[in-house]
């Protein structure tokens, strides 16, 4: 069984602690490392590349930027550029677990350390390691929130991410598994948005003006939820209608101070990839990883809101 290294948080800032063998970077040959977005239209996955540019200012690195544009072809067609560059380490962040899988192989093939970060591939054996967050435990949470914020009984909606990435597969079996222990609460709609607001917004629409009695939605990401959100508010059901979201975004955190969203629940991107950025230096040095570094997370609510904004 792999061993799990816990990275951990303090509030906004981005600490880590137990990292060992850390790298001072500054060679008079400087290294590169490929750093490998899914979508860069995505605000989580802008504050992501941040804190793996700050990561790599503070080593004295560079940092090759690729934005997958939410697409598997791209991400396997980047990650032949940045083997065709000889970069000296690549992190990714995967768009499909099963359409990205031949990326990391050709990474595998070309010698070239790779480390997974926030979302994961099928074939994660062939990458030194991964960097994330329990994606399982994140979906439980939510759900156990919601079911909370509803009483325990009603009919919910689930908007996921894109079917088949490894955060949405984390975050479903998750919620489903802890809405089994809610007889009284119905799954009645269960469809992807795939991380998208506009997406997000136009499917909960659709559904207020169906036939459904919705009292909660449980959002994958916050770019969904602040859709769905907007859409029952246009509606008028905002006291009718409680929404939870994943990511802790800025818009995310406003909307929970001002009670336009139940809660949000926060696993730093910036630490994510602050790690990631790390732990790829430290494999380019031949130094021993761990095979997972675990990203805890934080529910946030109105009641502590503030300590996050």
């Amino acid at each position: 069984m792999f061993k799990k290294f816990f990275v951990k948080a303090l509030l906004l800032g981005v600490v880590m602690t137990g990292l060992t063998g850390c790298s001072e970077g500054g060679d008079s040959d400087q290294m590169t490392v490929g750093f490998m977005n899914t979508n860069l239209s995505n605000e989580y996955q802008v504050t992501m590349l941040d804190g793996a540019k700050a990561k790599a200012e503070e080593m004295g690195i560079k940092l090759v930027e690729q934005d997958g544009q939410g697409d598997a072809a791209k991400q396997i067609s980047q990650m032949e550029q940045l083997i065709s560059q000889q970069v000296d380490a690549i992190v990714m962040a995967p768009y499909d677990k099963d359409a990205c899988a031949p990326a990391v192989t050709k990474a595998k093939e070309a010698g070239i350390p790779l480390v997974i970060v926030d979302s994961t591939v099928n074939n994660i054996e062939e990458a030194l390691t991964f960097v994330g967050a329990d994606e399982t435990i994140v979906g439980a949470l939510a759900m156990d929130t919601l079911v909370e914020a509803i009483g325990g009984a009603g009919d919910i909606m689930m908007i996921r991410g894109p079917i088949g990435n490894s955060a949405e597969v984390g975050r479903s079996t998750g919620a489903l598994d802890a809405l089994a222990n809610y007889p009284d609460v119905n799954l009645v709609i269960d469809e992807p948005a795939d991380w998208d607001r506009e997406k997000a917004l136009k499917l909960m629409e659709n559904k207020l003006h169906g036939d459904f009695d919705i009292v909660g939605v449980l959002a994958q990401n916050d770019e969904m939820a602040i859709g769905a959100q907007k859409a029952i508010e246009a509606a008028g059901k905002q006291d009718q209608i409680k929404v939870i979201g994943i990511d802790a975004i800025p818009d995310a955190l406003t909307a929970v101070a001002e009670g336009k969203l139940l809660a949000t629940i926060y696993s730093s991107p910036e630490l994510k990839a602050a790690t990631a950025v790390q732990v790829a230096v430290d494999a380019a040095n031949g130094q021993e990883l761990e095979r997972e570094y675990y990203v805890d997370f934080v529910l946030i609510t109105q009641e502590n809101v503030a300590d996050f904004q």
